[in-house]
């Protein structure tokens, strides 16, 4: 009798075992979700951006201030008193067009009186030619006749260079961008009376970091985009390239001819862009941020792919520094979704959801 109330009991054991063993692996069945959906990672739409095609410009960046590509300094020929100033700052002058005339009571009286010597030196060579024909006079007194004329002729001609520079002619088309004198003064030879510019070409100087050297050459293109302009971008190309680097700062310095198409710039406005080195038409790109190197400086991505981290090994191309993207030649493809910024606590295999958006 005691041995069945033993093996009775022992089943009773067992049982409560087996009962309380299913219960347990039942609450850990249940408890399990909830324990993986603590290891998900949640990512925010900045912390993503998707691959992709678009235009790329590779080059250096650049900034610096448009002048007029001609500047000329107009000064006095002689010393005099302005008589007269035809012209404003600001004012368009053509080729020729006179600016400015100086008194001439000296200067005109003086061409005059010149010109009536040539004529008088000019009728006595010709006398003594018919002279000489007839054998009234030698060969000699025709030409000392001749020395008398060619030395009028020489003064005429300076006469008329002075009574000419009493009128001050622009040397090229351009515009008025400096007048220094006023009717009444009086200036000295070489005084500056006026400076003009011919806009209808600017020039842009800038430097760049001594490494990019040998990438700038003339002829590169110039992407610029100008501050206060109505339309602020346009494009030249680089005209002229020092042939020497700044000892104390290791940049070199280029210059660059810009078209001012229906003169629409002006000297001194601010201008910065870039060298193009290179362009890429409908390449795969993402953002810098989402780049990175290993220990090995082996580029990688993080993609977001069937809800979980991988890592991607790329190839990179041309950097747009200033739109911030990086090419990607091989490796993804556009449209993937990639990780930006920090991912520390992300490692290849874990699973994400991004907030807001698809995971």
């Amino acid at each position: 009798m005691k041995r069945y109330l033993i093996g009775g009991a022992l089943a009773g054991v067992v049982l409560i075992g087996l009962v309380a063993a299913r219960r347990g692996q039942r609450v850990r069945a249940a408890t399990r979700p909830a324990a993986d959906s603590a290891h998900i990672a949640v990512l925010g739409t900045s912390d993503v951006a998707r691959a992709t095609r678009t235009d790329l410009i590779a080059g250096v960046p650049v900034s610096g201030t448009l002048e007029p590509a001609l500047v000329i300094r107009i000064a006095s020929p002689i010393p005099e008193v302005v008589e007269e100033v035809l012209v404003k700052e600001g004012q368009a002058v053509r080729q020729g067009q006179a600016l400015a005339r100086f008194r001439t009571s000296a200067a005109e009286p003086a061409a005059l009186s010149a010109e009536a010597q040539r004529r008088l030196a000019a009728s006595d060579y010709e006398r003594m030619q018919s002279l000489f024909k007839e054998g009234a006079v030698s060969q000699r007194d025709v030409e000392n006749a001749e020395v008398s004329l060619r030395a009028a002729e020489a003064a005429e001609a300076q006469a008329r260079k002075k009574l000419d520079e009493s009128t001050v002619r622009a040397p090229a088309s351009g515009v008025i961008s400096q007048r220094a004198v006023d009717s009444g003064d009086r200036v000295k030879d070489g005084d500056l009376l006026f400076q003009l510019v011919n806009t209808s070409e600017l020039e842009f100087a800038a430097t760049v970091p001594s490494e990019y050297a040998a990438d700038v050459r003339v002829g590169a293109p110039v992407v610029l985009v100008v501050t206060g302009a109505a339309d602020a971008g346009l494009g030249g190309r680089v005209s002229r390239v020092n042939a020497t680097v700044d000892p104390a700062t290791r940049q070199l310095k280029l210059y660059v001819t810009v078209p001012n198409h229906g003169g629409r710039l002006m000297g001194g406005l601010f201008a910065s862009g870039r060298v193009v080195l290179r362009q890429v038409k409908g390449g795969v790109a993402v953002p810098q941020a989402a780049v990175r190197r290993d220990a090995a400086g082996k580029a990688y991505v993080l993609v977001v792919e069937g809800g979980r981290i991988a890592r991607r090994d790329v190839t990179t191309g041309a950097t747009d520094e200033q739109a911030s993207l990086v090419e990607i030649t091989a490796g993804l493809q556009g449209g993937e979704t990639v990780v930006l910024g920090p991912a520390s606590g992300l490692e290849p295999g874990q699973m994400v959801t991004i907030a807001g958006g698809e995971g």
